[in-house]
Parts: C-alpha cells; sequence; structure tokens
C-alpha cells in the first residue's frame, strides 16, 4: 500500500504547496502576472520590497510598478514571455509604494499549462540599488576625483565640484560655506536650471544660515556627520528649511523632494557643507547613500582645503613679492633710473631678490641685493633686508658702515637662509656731479660707465657668513653721461651653465649701449639675458641704471 497521506490532498496538490511555501518562504520577491499583464500572485518579499500587500497587488495591472520613462517595457517583456523566451538578470527600475525609485533585477520566466500554452509570467526580482550606486559611484569618483585636482583656484573648484553631481549625483547641488562672521553662506549652486541656481546664491547671499538653526545644513555642521532628508516636502520638514516666501516659491517650483547633506571637514577644521537634492523626480536618497556621498564630500573639503590653501600661499607671495621692491623707482630730482625686476618663480618659488631706492634730501641710497635661497624664507629675510636699510639709513651715513649693521642682523638670524649678497650705493648733490660711494658685500660688482670706459665697483663678502665680514668701499664722481649699472646673478647666469658670463661681459655690453636712454639700455641688457636663456628666464633678475639727468 502506498504510505497514509493528509486527507483530502493528492500528489499534485502537496507539490503545489510545498510549492507556495517555498515562494513564501523566500528572500526574494516573486509574482506572478497573466499575458494582459494583471498581477496574479504576490509573496511577503514581494510586500517588503515594493510597499504593497498582496492585497493592494494582486488584481492590478504591473504597470503601476513601471515608471513613466519605461512605459513601454512591460509590453516588451510580455511579448518575449509569449514567445517562449526566458529573461535572465534584466536590469531595469521599479517604483515603491512610497515613490521611491529602485534599481532592480529580473528573472522572467513563462508559466505553462498542460492544454493551454504559455499563460503568463513568473518574476523573481531581485533590489540591485544599493550595487548599481556603488558602481556609478566609483565611476563618479574617478572622474570627480581627476577634474578636482585639474585647478587650484578656490572658486574653480567649488564650481567643478557643483557642476560634476548634476546630474549623475544629484538635480541640486550646493556647496555653503562656514563664513568669518560664523553664518552660513557664501554658496555655490550645480544645477541643470541656470535660473534657479542663480536664485538660490541669491537667496544665500540675502539670507544667510543661522548656525544655531533648524536648517539642514546647521543640523549637519553641529553634529559633523552626514544625515539624510527623505521626504522635503512634509510641512515639518519645510519649515526648517523654508528660508524667506521668494525661497518657498523656489521649492514649489523645483519641487525638492530629498536631500543628502555631508560636512566639508578638512584638516579637522569644517569648511561648510555640500547638500545633494533630488527634485522634480521619483529619486529619493536614504541611509544607503551616506557611505558614498560622505566620502565625496571628503574629497570635496581635501581639494577646497588645497585650494583655499593655495590662494593663502599666493596672497602672502604676492605680499611678500611687493615688499622686495617698490612698485616703480621714486623720482630722485636729478637723476634718471631705470629698473627690470622680472620674477622668475610662481606662488611661494619667489626668489630673493630685492632693491630699492631711497630718497634723501641731498641724493639717494640704492641698493641692490640677493638672499640665498627661494621661497617665502628668502622672500622674508630679503624684505627685512630691505626694510632694513630704511630705518637704518636715516642714523648712518656710510654705506659700509650700513652694511656691516645689516650682516650683524643677518648674524642673529636662525634660518639657513639669512645669507645675503649686496650692493648699497649712497649719491650725493655737488655742484657740477654726483658723488658717489658704494660698498660692496660679496655681489656681482657695479659697473660705472664714464668716458674712460667701465669700471667695475665690487669685492667683500656675504652678508651674514661671519663677524668682521670685509665689506671695500668704493668713492669717486659721477658725471653728466656716465651711468652706473647694478645687476643681480640672475643675469650673469641666465641660461644653461655654458651661457653664463662674468661681470666682464656685463661691463662691456653696458659700455656699448652707453649711448642708449636709461630704459633702453636696461631692456636691450634683459634682451641679452633672455637670449642666453633660450626661452623664459630661469631665474630672478634685477637691473637697476642710474645716471645724471634733468635737475
Amino acid at each position: 500500500m502506498s504510505p497514509t497521506r493528509a486527507e483530502g490532498t493528492t500528489t499534485g496538490d502537496e507539490d503545489l504547496y510545498r510549492l507556495a511555501q517555498v515562494v513564501r518562504s523566500t528572500g526574494d520577491a516573486v509574482l506572478s502576472k497573466d499575458l494582459e499583464g494583471i498581477v496574479t500572485s504576490w509573496n511577503p518579499a514581494a510586500e517588503r520590497l515594493y510597499g504593497y500587500s498582496a492585497e493592494e497587488a494582486i488584481g492590478r495591472h504591473i504597470s503601476f510598478l513601471v515608471p513613466a520613462d519605461h512605459e513601454n517595457e512591460e509590453q516588451e517583456i510580455l511579448d518575449r514571455v509569449r514567445a517562449g523566451e526566458r529573461l535572465e538578470t534584466y536590469e531595469t527600475e521599479r517604483i515603491r509604494k512610497d515613490g521611491v525609485r529602485l534599481d532592480i533585477s529580473l528573472t522572467v520566466s513563462p508559466i505553462e499549462h498542460p492544454g493551454r500554452g504559455i499563460v503568463g509570467a513568473s518574476v523573481i526580482a531581485r533590489d540591485i540599488t544599493a550595487e548599481k550606486r556603488r558602481r556609478r559611484a566609483q565611476d563618479f569618483l574617478v572622474g570627480a576625483t581627476r577634474d578636482l585636482d585639474a585647478s587650484l583656484d578656490f572658486g574653480r573648484t567649488a564650481r567643478t565640484i557643483v557642476e560634476k553631481a548634476v546630474p549623475e549625483i544629484a538635480e541640486f547641488c550646493v556647496l555653503d560655506f562656514l563664513r568669518h562672521d560664523g553664518w552660513i553662506g557664501d554658496s555655490v549652486v550645480g544645477t541643470a536650471n541656470p535660473e534657479a541656481g542663480a536664485a538660490l546664491e541669491k537667496i544665500r547671499r540675502d539670507s544667510p544660515l543661522d548656525p544655531r538653526g533648524d536648517h539642514p545644513v546647521a543640523q549637519v555642521l553641529r553634529k559633523r556627520r552626514p544625515m539624510v532628508w527623505g521626504d522635503l516636502t512634509s510641512p515639518e520638514v519645510m519649515k526648517e528649511v523654508v528660508q524667506s516666501e521668494e525661497h518657498r516659491r523656489l521649492i514649489e517650483q523645483t519641487r525638492y523632494q530629498s536631500a543628502a547633506v555631508a560636512p566639508l571637514i578638512a584638516r579637522g577644521e569644517v569648511l561648510g557643507a555640500i547638500s545633494f537634492l533630488h527634485a522634480s523626480t521619483d529619486l529619493r536618497y536614504d541611509e544607503r547613500d551616506l557611505q558614498l556621498l560622505g566620502e565625496l564630500a571628503d574629497r570635496a573639503a581635501l581639494a577646497l582645503d588645497n585650494a583655499r590653501l593655495y590662494e593663502e600661499r599666493e596672497r602672502i607671495a604676492a605680499n611678500l613679492q611687493r615688499g622686495l621692491r617698490p612698485p616703480e623707482p621714486p623720482y630722485v630730482p636729478g637723476l634718471d633710473i631705470a629698473v627690470v625686476f622680472d620674477a622668475f618663480g610662481e606662488g611661494m618659488e619667489i626668489g630673493g631678490d630685492v632693491y630699492d631706492v631711497l630718497p634723501t634730501e641731498d641724493g639717494c641710497w640704492i641698493m641692490v641685493g640677493d638672499v640665498t635661497g627661494k621661497g617665502s624664507v628668502a622672500a622674508g629675510v630679503s624684505v627685512a633686508l630691505r626694510h632694513s636699510m630704511r630705518g637704518l639709513a636715516r642714523q648712518i651715513d656710510r654705506p659700509g658702515e650700513l652694511l656691516s649693521q645689516l650682516n650683524e642682523m643677518l648674524l642673529e638670524g636662525r634660518s639657513l637662509n639669512d645669507f645675503a649678497t649686496a650692493l648699497l650705493l649712497r649719491l650725493r648733490r655737488d655742484e657740477q656731479s654726483w658723488r658717489l660711494e658704494l660698498a660692496a658685500a660679496g655681489h656681482p660688482p657695479a659697473i660705472h660707465v664714464s668716458h674712460e670706459g667701465p669700471r667695475q665697483l665690487g669685492g667683500g663678502a656675504m652678508l651674514g657668513a661671519w663677524a668682521d665680514a670685509p665689506i671695500p668701499s668704493h668713492e669717486g664722481e659721477l658725471r653728466a653721461g656716465e651711468t652706473i649699472v647694478l645687476a643681480t646673478d640672475g643675469w650673469l647666469e641666465a641660461g644653461p651653465p655654458e651661457s653664463h658670463v662674468g661681470p666682464e661681459a656685463l661691463a662691456e655690453l653696458a659700455a656699448s649701449f652707453a649711448d642708449l636712454e636709461l630704459a633702453e639700455m636696461t631692456e636691450c641688457l634683459r634682451q641679452d639675458a633672455i637670449a642666453r636663456s633660450g626661452g623664459p628666464l630661469r631665474d630672478d633678475l634685477v637691473l637697476l641704471a642710474v645716471r645724471p639727468g634733468p635737475a
């Protein structure tokens, strides 16, 4: 005899019962539909995935799950089922009951009746939203990071960040920064709607956010962690978000839906926040997005911080560079003065070349110097050298004595860059000429071009090297038609080593250009250095020429 069976069951019924239990207990969403697309079964996992109960789903056309931009897709699937085709890992999108769009992988198989043939389709659905977001996120992060590193301009970097996020990550992307006054603003907005973006930037300018308030950005900055607002349309959230009536109208027009906000933190300092907003779509942010958006915020913060530091360095360098020389030679009655100052470096790579012209009641002081090394330390020493000379010139009347004082100042320094070469020229009016006194401290010699030919005035030892360094002085007259040329080693050492020249070459060229106007003379000397460089100069260059002129 056959084994006893439960009363009222057959072998076929038992198989169907077991199959129904398997479908009911599986973690995958399983449903079935007839060839017209009407849902005929719906397991608990489908309820969890889509948010609809079996009672809500069974009997409805499957299109209630299909996004509007996929309207023809279901008919194509049914046509393939009617042809007996099985669809494996068919990736598409579906809409959950709460309006959230999901990435779904479908396996669709024909249901065949023994007598009637294919009567419907079974569908197994798996949520691959997190997986697809992760894939898109990695691709986006690679591309975005490459673009973020393309510029060190703060404004351009901020604009790149928000523009890269649209539309891959959000319909709106907003950068809000902590201002110096403690409020939140100076915002940059990226969106496919330029007018809406400009309007939001204006709203933030007119109404900066209170860091103590309930706005999502303020909350995130206080908590210093990413947060998600799944529904921006709720009255409670709108009360926190809306800044003004103008802002309310903008929100209603653009149809804000959902937001994710992450702090921008670099080197432990909070710079501001980045907000990602979905608007006018069925997309929603949820907790699964926080890891990606937090990572993007970290990279954005690093790029912004690098740009900010670079701009601060640029401002410091510009201030230092201005300190290395006056904007143009000051007017000294009875003298013509022409200067060429070519700064080779950019940013903090500025060099230590310095010059100054200080008028006095009876003439002027002229200094040309060069501090060893480059960068902010060398520039700082150069500035100190120039301004110390100006201060000491009020108390000391002899160039050699003044350079000795500067030597003592550098000997007290603690930097490896506290060494400098210098020429210090003192010119005083006489009845028919100018009396000159020049002190030299290891600098390329000055060239005195007179009717007798060029004469070199130099010698001495570098300042800051040792106490009581020898500082020779040269005295004489500067007559009408004569010229003194002072230069830094950027002129002598222009170009590759084989193009370098000595002071004799400077003296010879200066004498050959002696009949030119002073500005023409210095420009011709500059062009010689450029020619030897074979292109842009590779070091700072100072050329200063002075000759008696009309009183």
